[in-house]
């Protein structure tokens, strides 16, 4: 017996009795299965609908062979009647997501012939794949133009169209459908075939923000948020935005400028400092006696510019091994290896062989990673 879908029928009903068809626990988990139910199952790309059956909550429903479960905290005996509640904060948020997606997809389909190939609604983020790659311009227009669709408050409708009339429409569907199929329509804008639920009308998806986008598998992957969701986020946007230029103590459009600023005056700070650094250590190597045959340094926070120019003077004073390991026992250590006698590269062997350590390089110089202690490095070598 198949699941009667309520939610085909009527998308903003929240409340609805059903029957107790069949409860089993799996894993202190209880799926149970009603005669006809409105929580929309995970499937299309869309996560299901959540909320209360009874006194039980539930927390995810999935659909198998027309079979909707409700995967509950609390069990049911087959036969009685139960009422049940959607959270319509999440149904309508998800109404909206999905609408937007809709319009979005249509128009860059109308407007430059992409196809969608891929969609994903979760509960933080939307996601679309179209199957050509969008400019900066052709993205901004298909978000514009979205959003004159949407204060254009354009009708959305739903239904099954019998065979005769499907074989003259001309729809979208990713994939081939068996059985009935359900559309989707946005008058001159998207018909498209989808089993989830929809808002009546453009204006209340509210508005469609593009979060983001970028080149995926040939295509574009877009990331987009629409109504409630899409006005948290400006929310927490905004919010991060004034706590950085009040922190920086600049008006809101020289935030930009400041930051720059503030990077190149970091960049210059990092420079000075490598270069002490690099006095420091030659100033170490000049101190070591020219008749030492190996030298190994262990320091902090040297670059591997300062490190390689380092074990190069060693080489040039000293005829064994000539090694600087940078880091600490806890993060491990970088280290670059030189010698005018040994050969490096079997040392980086070693290394990697006993230690675990990553890299290797020539027979004169050899670089890389490890973590270890000193200790284990020392005995290593």
């Amino acid at each position: 017996m198949k699941t009667v879908a309520l939610y085909d029928d009527d998308s903003f009903a929240t409340e609805f009795t059903a029957q107790v068809v069949d409860c089993q626990e799996t894993d202190g988990k209880y799926k149970l299965v009603l005669d006809q139910t409105l929580f929309f199952p995970e499937q299309g790309g869309q996560t299901s609908d959540v909320g209360i059956i009874g006194e039980a909550k539930v927390y995810d429903v999935q659909i198998e062979d027309g079979v909707i479960y409700h995967l509950c905290d609390k069990s049911f005996e087959a036969g009685c009647k139960v009422v049940g509640t959607i959270d319509w904060h999440h149904r309508f948020g998800n109404m909206q997501q999905h609408t937007g997606e809709h319009i979005f997809t249509g128009l860059a389909h109308k407007l430059y012939g992409a196809d969608n190939v891929g969609f994903h609604l979760s509960d933080n983020t939307v996601t679309l794949d179209l199957n050509i790659e969008l400019s900066e311009e052709q993205v901004r227009l298909v978000e514009r133009s979205a959003n004159e669709v949407i204060g254009a408050d354009v009708p959305v409708r739903a239904y099954y169209p019998d065979d005769a009339t499907l074989r003259l429409i001309d729809y979208r569907s990713k994939k081939e459908i068996d059985g009935a199929v359900r559309l989707v329509e946005i008058d001159d804008v998207d018909i498209c075939a989808c089993c989830a639920p929809h808002v009546n009308s453009t204006g209340q998806v509210g508005m469609l923000k593009v979060l983001s986008y970028g080149k995926y598998k040939g295509g574009t992957r877009v990331y987009i948020l629409c109504g409630l969701r899409a006005l948290d986020d400006y929310n927490r946007r905004m919010n991060l935005l004034a706590k950085s230029y009040q922190q920086l103590n600049c008006p809101e459009d020289d935030l930009p400028d400041r930051i720059a600023g503030i990077m190149d005056e970091n960049k210059q700070l990092k420079y000075k400092i490598s270069q002490i650094k690099a006095d420091i250590l030659m100033n170490q190597i000049a101190g070591y006696p020219s008749e030492l045959h190996d030298v190994t340094i262990y320091t902090e926070d040297l670059d591997a510019k300062t490190m390689r120019d380092g074990v190069n003077t060693l080489v040039e004073r000293h005829d064994g091994l000539c090694a600087i390991f940078s880091g600490n026992d806890e993060d491990g250590y970088n280290f670059v290896i030189g010698s005018s006698s040994r050969d490096c590269g079997a040392i980086a062997a070693g290394l990697r062989e006993l230690l675990g350590a990553k890299g290797g390089g020539s027979k004169q110089m050899a670089q890389g990673s490890v973590l270890a202690t000193r200790s284990a490095i020392e005995q290593t070598l």
